[in-house]
């Protein structure tokens, strides 16, 4: 994570405001407010979005698991520390500025389940009907709104099945070994990894406690088993599960609606909250699906280099698709809301546009959309919108104008004089801000009648009491040049 340096920060935007005319309202344009479609044409290369089916129900697992036959122990930490609560509020206190997500969590040791030995001491073995056998172990965390473990392994049958739910019961999320394997095999081989990238992060579970189920078929040892469950990630916030209305409600009081502007209904199925696991802690990001050329379906996923930079964070990554409200300002979370598990592989990640290109290891939910690209700089003075997670909340649109070019590095962007070169746009907003959790998310210009991404959030100064601040975008026309046609496919003129 980059650290925020808030005198370096005040410098920039004094320096950017002055370049732009920003702050005073002095570099405002004439343009009429934005509304969405109907702009005039930008004659520019650019990927054309298509659609996948339509959207879906949320899917729910029954309890049809081992568990009502298989009883195993818990393990139970205490609280957090006053420690690590200073500690966090520290972190908090830099939310929702400049490059950096928002933190929901922090990991914590489970001395108790440290090697395998010791889980394997924790693990009850019992023969299931028609054969095969089954163990559970707990882990519980006092005051967690919702936990997530980390499994390590040294030995698991592809075979298997891992299954991870609240002891109390509800959802039920299988995994087999097969997917776990593949996902700690795709750790290896991209060099330096940092610590934990051995580690197979499960799905989150709701409440202060998560059962790990492991399930072998008939005829496995379970000697073939040697897994461990070293940590696991206390969150603050619950966002696992849809039916926590109360902690939908976490952006600030001047973000707007997506739902309220029906022009976005399309391209905002393209826009997924980002739950995923970094170094010692758990954090938020927005990230968006993208088109290819060949309309292929593959789920390329674009987001903020400062949000994941290696494959160990990648593999983390959950993502939350249609979290958006049912009708404009009703504050209820769509009941067609989905996520999806099995994290992502990572591709191309840069610090020069703050770009994290991925492909998830699992499709993409049924009703999503594949948002185009706009492989240029679109002009200034342009029409632009951003739809954003702020705060892991239900989905926000930001609606401004283009209003000059940036290069940006650590915390400082410094204005440039025209699009060459430069590998940032400069925001200012008419309606709505970004802030935690926003990072990452996509920003879009309106061509004809159609919307294209054209960039991702690397920085936010914008703020209720500064609307008028500018907000930084790293360009994803730069990113395609460098890397991205390999993967989404050549365009004429775009390079």
């Amino acid at each position: 994570m980059k650290t925020i340096v808030p005198a370096v920060t005040a410098a920039c935007l004094a320096l950017v405001l002055a370049a732009c005319g920003g702050g005073g309202g002095g570099g405002e344009t004439a343009a009429a407010p934005f509304t969405g479609a109907g702009v005039t044409p930008i004659s520019t290369p650019r990927i054309e979005p298509y659609e996948q089916g339509t959207p879906r129900a949320l899917a729910k697992s029954g309890a049809s698991s081992d568990a009502a036959r298989v009883a195993g122990p818990l393990v139970r930490l205490g609280a957090l520390s006053a420690d690590a609560l200073a500690g966090v509020a520290v972190a908090q206190s830099f939310q929702g500025a400049l490059n950096t997500p928002r933190q929901i969590g922090l990991n914590r040791a489970v001395d108790a389940a440290a090697t395998s030995a010791a889980t394997l001491g924790l693990l009850r073995w019992v023969a299931l009907p028609g054969g095969g056998a089954a163990a559970t172990v707990s882990f519980g965390a006092d005051g967690a709104a919702a936990v997530r473990l980390a499994l390590s392994v040294e030995r698991l049958p592809a075979d298997a099945l891992v299954r991870v739910y609240a002891p109390s019961g509800g959802e039920v999320v299988t995994l087999t070994g097969s997917q776990i394997l593949a996902s700690l095999a795709s750790q290896a081989g991209t060099g330096p990894r940092p610590a934990g990238a051995s580690l197979f992060w499960l799905p989150t579970v709701s409440g202060d406690a998560a059962t790990l189920e492991l399930a072998l078929p008939a005829g496995a040892d379970p000697a073939a088993v040697a897994v461990a469950v070293p940590s696991l990630s206390h969150l603050w916030v619950n966002l696992a599960s849809p039916k926590a209305q109360a902690q939908l409600k976490l952006a600030s009081g001047c973000q707007v609606d997506a739902t309220c502007v029906a022009d976005w209904s399309a391209p905002s199925r393209s826009v997924a909250r980002m739950l995923f696991v970094s170094g010692a802690s758990a954090f938020l990001c927005t990230g968006t699906l993208l088109a290819d050329v060949a309309a292929s379906g593959t789920p390329w996923f674009q987001s903020a280099n400062h949000c994941i930079s290696d494959q160990a964070s990648a593999s983390t990554l959950e993502t939350y698709w249609f979290y958006r409200a049912t009708a404009c300002n009703s504050g209820t979370l769509n009941p067609g809301a989905t996520r999806v598990f099995g994290g992502a592989t990572l591709l191309y990640a840069s610090a020069a546009s703050d770009s994290a290109f991925m492909r998830l290891n699992s499709p993409a939910p049924t009703g999503a959309y594949f948002a185009g690209s706009l492989l240029a700089a679109p002009p200034l003075d342009v029409p632009l919108a951003g739809l954003h997670h702020p705060g892991g909340d239900l989905l926000k649109i930001s609606q401004g104008v283009l209003v000059g070019y940036a290069d940006c590095a650590g915390v400082n962007c410094v204005p440039q004089s025209s699009s060459t070169g430069a590998g940032y746009l400069t925001v200012q907003w008419r309606t709505g801000i970004t802030e935690g959790g926003s990072s990452g998310s996509a920003l879009f210009t309106p061509v004809s009648a159609g919307q294209y991404v054209t960039g991702h959030l690397f920085a936010g100064l914008a703020s209720c009491i500064a609307p008028g601040n500018p907000d930084y975008y790293g360009r994803l026309d730069v990113a395609y040049r460098d890397a991205l046609y390999q993967y989404l496919g050549e365009v004429a003129g775009a390079r």
